[in-house]
């Protein structure tokens, strides 16, 4: 029942598509006659004013001469829309169908026009009777020219001519009298005689264009089957055809080579049967699988009652692919496909999937391996995990540990410093021997040297451990510099080494960091220098920057010197070159780890260059972001981070290192420690 409908809507859609198709044909007829009617229509209408242009009061005259006008020229630009649009369109392209109301709308202007020809019955009071003949013969003109020209679109020629006509019948019979009812009947008769000649007109265009429709269904059809023959009798592959009866018409030496036929065999009206007799037979009659008999069955059969392709192997090595169709004259067209190098290919394939089968088991095999892989990555990955927990908890046990230490360490140690202090000072009364003030000082330094070891572990374990917190505030770095130089200056004149500061102090900014933090720097890097610079050296400490630009502090030394390649390796904590163990030389490899810590706690970088024997230069670079405005230490009001400053004091006892005399930062580290 589905089907049905289908069939049924599929069969009213081509019947509508037929029907538009049909229309736009009428509807091209009636405007190819347009550019006729609304000439025809012009020249009229003029000859009709000019005719009676001094009886008809002139705005009447003019009003109806200006509507006719305006209608034809109206037409006129549609007929010309319509042939630039068709120009436009590719010859290719179907045109689209018309609807009815296409048709309707045409016939409404054809109507138009008839009403307005037909009004000019409004001018008959004013007419002679010469004037009234004159009107009456060019409407009755312009009636039969619409019977012959609208004929395309019957319902417009009716309306035109019921339009122009009727008018003057209904007014002549309202006269009353005999010759005017006498005109009536005729105008009717006309009237009558030209719808026939409508229908006739109409009838002989519809039959033109069914004849047009059929002959292009012919040409299209010949041109098919031309293409279909052309394709088949120029195809490289065997091919011959054969008439209703099974004989040959025409074939080709593909077919005659590919069955191995002899060429006295091959000729018009050779049987089918014969030809396949005496060819190549297959190869399964050739083993007895089957008959010739059957096979030649099967061959005549094709194309007729079994429209599939046979493929087979022949017994001179080819494979045959073969194909058979009917004709529309009853003929046989066959067509024999060689095929032996896509079986080939086929093996060939085949060997190859075989192959890809095998290769397919090893990437198993491997996924498999892969697999077993994969899951020992993630048992290592998991053991790693808790290594690093481990790592992570001794790391913390290591801080704790550190701290404690430290505190249990320093309380013994400052009271070693201070009382060894107070001895040395002889506070209570001299010790007696003299050779006990040189075993105090020594006791104090050592003490001094090992709580400033202590601090220094203390300070990197915090770093590491991500807990240190910057106590920023505006730091004067002039005061920091001339405090650090007077610290040091003992330890550079012991050394006989010269220390000296470059660069102008009153350019040089303010700046937010932590000013206990930042004197460690400079004391490090400082200390770091000359304990590398042999006697007669130089270190020299220059600032620069500031002012929107980045500050820079560098120390530079005409010390020891190392190799490019062991930098990286005195900037790890508690690595010392093997050039560096000598007792000239103490310290645990603490100062440039925990500088280099520090100065990126701030913000900054530290870059360390050096050769051996043309000392080492350190460049500590801060962001320009620090600096917020300018100080000295001669301003009344002291900067923090002054030696002075209770705010310096109290942090300097928060670290828990005694700056008070140069030997508390002469091993603070550096360089080759």
């Amino acid at each position: 029942m589905a089907s049905r409908d289908v069939q049924g809507e599929g069969l009213l859609s081509r019947l509508t598509a037929e029907d538009g198709q049909l229309r736009r044909q009428q509807l091209e007829g009636f405007a190819r006659h347009t550019p006729i009617n609304a000439t025809v229509s012009l020249v009229n209408s003029l000859i009709a004013v000019v005719m009676i242009w001094d009886t008809v009061p002139k705005p009447m005259l003019l009003t109806w001469l200006g509507l006719i006008w305006l209608s034809a020229l109206y037409r006129l630009q549609r007929w010309h829309h319509w042939r630039s649009r068709t120009a436009a369109r590719p010859e290719q392209q179907q045109p689209k169908g018309v609807r009815r109301a296409t048709l309707h709308k045409a016939a409404a202007w054809s109507a138009l026009a008839g009403v307005l020809w037909g009004a000019s019955v409004t001018f008959d009071p004013y007419l002679g009777p010469d004037q009234r003949l004159l009107v009456m013969i060019l409407i009755a003109a312009m009636a039969a020219g619409a019977a012959t020209t609208l004929g395309a679109i019957p319902l417009a020629a009716a309306a035109f001519i019921a339009a122009s006509i009727l008018p003057w019948a209904g007014y002549f019979a309202w006269l009353g009298d005999g010759v005017h009812i006498a005109l009536a009947c005729f105008a009717l008769i006309m009237t009558f005689a030209m719808l026939i000649s409508t229908s006739i007109v109409h009838g002989s265009f519809m039959e033109a264009v069914r004849a047009r429709r059929q002959n292009a269904a012919l040409v299209g059809q010949i041109r098919e089957e031309r293409s279909d023959w052309l394709e088949i009798s120029d195809t490289s592959e065997a091919f011959a055809l054969f008439d209703d009866k099974d004989r040959l018409l025409l074939w080709n030496e593909n077919y005659r080579r590919i069955l191995s036929l002899p060429k006295d065999q091959l000729h018009r009206g050779a049987e089918r049967r014969e030809l396949l007799q005496r060819g190549a037979a297959p190869v399964s009659v050739v083993r007895g699988e089957e008959s010739v008999d059957d096979w030649i069955e099967r061959q005549l059969k094709l194309g007729k009652e079994d429209r599939s392709a046979q493929i087979e192997q022949l017994s001179n090595g080819r494979w045959l692919k073969s194909i058979a169709r009917e004709t529309g004259r009853g003929h046989t067209a066959v067509v024999h496909v060689d095929i032996t190098e896509l079986k080939q290919r086929e093996s060939e394939l085949l060997a190859t999937q075989e192959e890809l089968r095998l290769q397919s088991q090893e990437v198993q095999r491997a996924y498999d391996q892969l697999g077993q892989q994969h899951r020992r990555i993630e048992e290592t990955t998991t053991e790693l995990r808790r290594a690093r927990d481990s790592a992570m908890e001794a790391n913390r046990a290591k801080t704790e540990f550190l701290a404690n230490m430290s505190h249990e360490l320093r309380t013994p140690l400052n009271a070693v410093i201070g009382f060894s202090d107070l001895m040395a000072r002889e506070a209570f009364g001299p010790l007696g021997d003299a050779r006990y003030g040189g075993y105090i000082r020594h006791i104090h330094d050592s003490g001094e040297h090992l709580l400033n070891l202590i601090n220094d572990l203390l300070d990197l374990s915090i770093i590491e451990a991500g807990e240190l917190k910057l106590i920023e505030e505006p730091v004067d770095v002039a005061a920091i510099v001339q405090l650090c130089t007077e610290l040091l200056g003992n330890q550079a004149a012991h050394a006989e080494v010269t220390l000296t500061v470059t660069g102008n102090q009153a350019d040089w900014p303010r700046l937010r960091a932590d000013a206990t933090k930042l004197r460690q720097i400079v004391l490090n890097l400082l200390s770091n220098a000359i304990k590398f610079t042999p006697a007669g050296g130089s270190v020299s400490l220059n600032l620069s920057g500031g002012g929107g630009q980045p500050f820079t502090i560098t120390v530079a030394d005409t010390g020891i010197g190392m190799r490019p390649e062991d930098i990286p390796t005195v900037l790890e904590p508690f690595r010392r070159l093997s050039s560096a163990h000598d007792a000239a030389y103490q310290g645990a490899g603490l100062g440039l780890p925990l500088t280099k810590a520090l100065v990126e706690l701030h913000g900054g970088d530290m870059t360390v260059t050096s050769a051996p024997g043309q000392g080492t230069r350190v460049v500590v670079t801060l962001p320009a972001a620090v600096a917020v405005g300018h100080g000295s230490v001669t301003e009344e009001t002291e900067a923090p981070g002054s030696p002075d400053s209770p705010k310096s004091t109290d942090a300097s006892k928060s670290t828990g290192k005694a700056a008070a005399t140069p030997s508390a930062t002469a091993s603070a580290g550096g360089s080759g420690t």
